[in-house]
């Protein structure tokens, strides 16, 4: 990419095709580029454009935009923070049934509503958006108080993923049918999850050293500073991080793959020995529960870091080391798939129907279709009979199936077995 841009230097209508055939690339290689040629007129106009910050210069408008960002973040983070202390002003709420239903959609409402300001679309999309939140929310809360209920808590666990894809459709501005878009929300994702852990880490030690404090001088605030606070920050933490993506971070830098590359051998190397030592142990998740959810928690770690791993892969990058990598760790992810699939069919025969074991099932069969899919594109990438665009686009074009089973679930569990 770098002798491409180089070459066509001086044609803006080259660099403009070259731009639209691989952005991605062409995005990364751009600065490499003008380091070398920084007296290239045009190719200062394309970094300015795709790296442009708003300096000293720039518009009182453009600053009172910037702060207007922060002043959404501080509000919406202030009402889901309330909304979550809610049991706390009114004791009459039920703690467990409130959080267990309440506290995953508090927050991604959140960020719905953060990116429905940020991103306008059109009207109609919003209110389909604002509708189906209000109805899935409303459903939940109205499911029967009944906590040894396998179907009611398959709709609390269920009914989160469901509005993270209300969350997906907003981010996208409403275009859910761009797949690049798709891939784009689940960069996101990866980096949202990496920023607010640290977000959190840094709020964790600013409490410690607050309460430590303000013990020095015989002030108990450790209480008050819990139910205020710690709230507070704990729920604005994914609002604050997403506008440091947003606004700040942007395309210029990615934490979760190049974490994912990281520990991709580790976990590989972590995920074989930990087979072989279950092989040895004669450990087995056909009669173990506990081993069988154990199991299905690493298949949807390693599945999460196979599919960063890919995300931010260049088509033009030589294949190597991580490529095969990679492939191994999506094989190995399927080898565990499979071995969890057979136990939850033998759990089903042996113990019968019940609707956990037909949601794992389900989910199961998911994600055996989706690894099979990856590996197969991927395989057929390092061979040159696709690109590394098709494993992208199969990658994302399988979500609306998590998304249709979330539904199934959540919604039409509770139905079908009458609450039980």
């Amino acid at each position: 990419m770098k002798e491409q841009i180089i070459a066509a230097a001086d044609s803006p209508h080259e660099l403009e095709a070259l731009y639209r055939a691989q952005p991605k690339e062409f995005t990364q290689a751009l600065p490499d580029v003008l380091a070398e040629q920084n007296d290239a007129i045009t190719l200062q106009v394309w970094h300015e454009r795709l790296f442009f910050q708003e300096g000293k210069d720039a518009p009182p408008s453009s600053s009172r935009w910037r702060s207007g960002d922060v002043w959404r973040t501080v509000i919406l983070s202030f009402i889901a923070g309330t909304v979550v202390k809610l049991p706390l002003f009114f004791p009459a709420l039920d703690d467990d049934r409130f959080y267990s239903r309440n506290l995953g959609t508090i927050i991604i409402s959140a960020l719905i509503a953060y990116f429905c300001l940020r991103k306008p679309f059109w009207k109609r999309s919003t209110g389909i958006i604002i509708a189906l939140l209000i109805g899935g929310i409303v459903y939940l809360n109205l499911l029967p108080d009944n906590p040894k209920s396998q179907t009611i808590v398959l709709s609390c666990l269920h009914m989160p993923f469901v509005f993270w894809s209300l969350l997906g459709v907003t981010f996208l501005g409403g275009a859910w049918k761009d797949l690049s878009g798709r891939m784009d929300y689940i960069r996101y994702n990866g980096e949202l999850l990496i920023y607010s852990t640290i977000i959190l880490i840094g709020g964790m030690v600013l409490t410690g050293l607050t309460v430590a404090l303000f013990h020095l001088i015989s002030l108990n605030i450790e209480e008050w500073y819990m139910k205020n606070v710690v709230v507070y920050g704990a729920v604005a933490s994914p609002i604050v991080a997403t506008l440091l993506i947003d606004r700040i971070v942007g395309k210029r830098f990615k934490i979760a793959p190049l974490l994912a590359k990281v520990f991709t051998p580790l976990f590989l190397t972590t995920v074989i020995i930990y087979l072989l030592t279950m092989i040895l142990e004669q450990k087995s998740p056909f009669t173990d529960r506990d081993f069988l959810i154990a199991f299905n928690a690493l298949l949807l770690v390693v599945l999460g870091l196979c599919v960063f791993s890919i995300s931010e892969r260049g088509s033009k990058e030589t294949i190597g080391m991580s490529d095969a990598m990679n492939i191994m760790l999506a094989s190995t992810t399927l080898l565990i798939n499979i071995v969890a699939l057979a136990a939850i069919l033998f759990r089903l025969t042996s113990y019968g129907f019940t609707p956990n074991r037909i949601a794992v099932l389900g989910a199961n069969l998911l994600a055996f279709g989706h690894l099979k899919g990856i590996l197969w594109y991927y395989i057929g990438f390092t061979r040159g009979k696709n690109t590394i665009d098709d494993l992208e686009r199969w990658i994302v074009a399988y979500l609306p199936a998590y998304t249709t089973w979330s539904c199934i679930v959540s919604v039409g569990f509770p139905l079908a077995f009458y609450f039980t």
